[in-house]
């Protein structure tokens, strides 16, 4: 029998723009949809530097949806999910 695999480049994350619940259901799929965004908002703010350039690309607390620059960010930060 022949094993399906995908290919490696279907794998890899992408960055570009995602809302804060589906990046944060990314890094915690287990999670229901309210707790990932709050422990991916608990990593976020317990990371001055991160924090901090966040907000210097335009980032602010109530924002929903992340820029891919953002993501990136948050991305080089966390590692890919």
């Amino acid at each position: 029998m022949k094993l399906n695999h995908k290919n490696m480049d279907e794998e890899k994350f992408k960055i570009r723009s995602y809302g804060w619940t589906e990046l944060a259901l990314c890094y915690n799929p287990d999670l229901h949809p309210n707790s990932a965004s709050r422990l991916l908002h608990r990593w976020v703010v317990r990371n001055e530097k991160l924090t901090r350039d966040l907000r210097a690309a335009g980032f602010c607390e109530r924002q929903r949806k992340l820029t891919p620059k953002q993501v990136g960010m948050i991305v080089d930060f966390l590692g890919e999910p």
